[in-house]
């Protein structure tokens, strides 16, 4: 396997993020897939799956992902699904 260095690992992580957004969603769903070999980092992986989840419309698999997190960011992304649950 070829190892790749940090900052194409983080560019990889943000393409998956501006495809969500932009409706890329197999695009997205692939760097979801691939995500445990991009980031060493649980805390960041864990917001960075999350977001991606909720971009995928998939709100309950977020939520499950930020259990027990209880940094700021999972805090908003709660809201945000809170929010879209109304």
């Amino acid at each position: 396997m070829i190892s790749l260095d940090a900052s194409l690992r983080r560019l990889i992580v943000e393409t998956g993020l501006v495809a969500v957004n932009h409706g890329f969603i197999t695009q997205a769903q692939t760097v979801l897939a691939a995500l445990p070999h991009l980031s060493d980092n649980q805390q960041a992986r864990t917001i960075i799956e999350a977001t991606l989840l909720i971009g995928l419309g998939n709100n309950h698999a977020a939520s499950v992902v930020l259990q027990g997190n209880l940094s700021s960011e999972a805090q908003l992304l709660r809201r945000l699904i809170n929010q879209s649950a109304n």
